[in-house]
């Protein structure tokens, strides 16, 4: 078998995360003062500073929980400007902790340079600030694919949480719950988001198993990631938070399989996020 070469060049990261000690790292992105209600539009990155083409992006959400309380949350990615575009719908990030790890996500896209990249977060709480880090990576030839769309599938309850996903308790083979019939674009990387919803103590502490199913009924697994939760009401994931490659075609149906390490808290919600 032939060696794998490396591509000669130097990664270069854009950033938002600073570098120095801080209990709010990165950029603070508020929520509405009413509840379900998208926040102010806030720049994670300028577009002055935006110095480079990418190939990839990474998004780290957290401050978005409290114990004892209900904290269901969604963030979009924006990019542009003066009249923002959506990169990244809907990512899930309820119950994260304050320096907990919280949410963190990687997507395969282009990011041009030259053009400013923001956030906005819907939030069952009100007046929460969220504390949002955003890496942009490049500097080198991508070492994989790139798109420029993500798209979101499920159907949201509401502005702040996903697709209802019950999954299977106490160890058990995952439950399957279809998130579409039929996938609008050609796709070729897949991450989950999830998150707990309505319940003010999640209990017991414990790790959920979330995997994207693809095909009809005997659907294949092309991927497996971990959600972790606490009785503090923290919830960190997905581990690892990187996509699964894999090209899938449009119209194909997409599930998402849930089993969890114990008993289920009050209620659960997920999505995919499917890059093209």
């Amino acid at each position: 078998m032939p060696l794998l070469t490396p591509t000669k060049g130097r990664l270069k990261v854009i950033t938002n995360s600073g570098i120095v000690g801080t209990a709010t790292p990165g950029t603070g992105v508020p929520s509405n003062a009413t509840t379900l209600l998208d926040g102010a539009v806030t720049e994670l990155i300028s577009a002055a500073n935006n110095t480079q083409d990418s190939w990839g992006i990474s998004v780290n959400i957290s401050a978005t929980g409290s114990s004892a309380t209900p904290a269901e949350a969604c963030l979009d990615i924006l990019i542009g400007g003066a009249t923002d575009d959506v990169l990244i719908p809907a990512l899930i990030c309820g119950y994260a902790g304050v320096n907990q790890g919280g949410y963190t996500y990687f997507f395969p896209l282009h990011i041009p340079q030259g053009v400013r990249i923001a956030a906005i977060l819907a939030s069952v709480r009100t007046s929460i600030t969220s504390q949002v880090i955003v890496n942009l990576y490049g500097g080198s030839p991508s070492p994989w694919r790139t798109g420029r769309r993500v798209t979101a599938y499920g159907t949201q309850i509401n502005n702040a949480r996903g697709q209802a996903v019950v999954p299977t308790a106490s160890g058990g083979a995952a439950s399957v719950t279809q998130m579409t019939a039929s996938s609008t674009y050609d796709h070729f990387a897949f991450i989950p988001g999830f998150q707990p919803a309505t319940d003010s103590t999640l209990t017991p502490a414990g790790t959920i198993n979330i995997g994207i199913g693809t095909g009809a009924a005997t659907e294949e697994r092309i991927g497996t990631w971990w959600f972790t939760k606490t009785t503090a009401e923290d919830c960190t994931g997905p581990t690892i938070g990187m996509p699964v490659f894999q090209e899938v075609p449009a119209a194909t149906r997409l599930t998402m399989l849930a089993s969890n390490s114990g008993a289920n808290d009050a209620a659960y919600d997920g999505l995919i996020y499917a890059v093209s």
